[in-house]
């Protein structure tokens, strides 16, 4: 049992504090619920949006008779816009799950420190309570976002993955005692 009271597994004090442990694949809608949660597609969108206008204004002269528009810079803002904010958040998507997919079915195991990820070819990804600043609900996953310097690091654990009873509740839980809930 951790300090928060919160005990998913009858042998957790066996298991040197852990907390849960599934092993499965993260699926693409999962992924992209995740990645929408986060706000990253919503970034992905607001950069675009900026860029465009960028481009918009080049095209803007103002001179002593008035202001003109160049319709090139305006369309070439259009194609952009249009581009990055439709197709941008697909390809971070799709790469994303691509790259989920190439390390296999990973083993994931939430314990008193934090979370572990172990993938099939035996690397790790550790991040401990502090380095993760909050997570995001979705009626399908968690994902928790943090930082390891300027990197930021993004968990996604299926609901659909916790089988036992009651267990996504107390995930939801531990998760709402350790870390800020966005």
């Amino acid at each position: 049992m951790n300090d928060n009271g919160i005990d998913l597994r009858p042998d957790a004090r066996s298991a040197g504090g852990e907390v849960l442990r599934y092993r499965g694949r993260v699926e693409k809608n999962e992924l992209r619920a995740a990645l929408k949660a986060a706000g990253v597609l919503r970034r992905t969108r607001l950069i675009a949006a900026v860029g465009a206008l960028a481009i918009a204004l080049l095209g803007v002269r103002i001179t002593a008779d008035g202001a003109s528009v160049r319709f090139v810079y305006v369309a070439a803002a259009a194609v952009y816009g249009t581009v990055f904010c439709l197709l941008m958040p697909r390809r971070i998507v799709s790469r994303a799950f691509k790259s989920a997919q190439a390390h296999g079915e990973r083993e994931c195991a939430v314990d008193d420190d934090g979370i572990t990820v172990f993938c099939a070819e035996g690397e790790q990804a550790r991040m401990s309570w502090d380095q993760l600043q909050r997570f995001h609900e979705t009626p399908d996953i968690y994902a928790l976002v943090g930082r390891t310097g300027r990197k930021t690091c993004f968990f996604v654990l299926p609901k659909r993955l916790m089988t036992a009873p009651g267990q996504v509740e107390l995930v939801g839980a531990l998760l709402d005692s350790r870390l800020r809930r966005a």
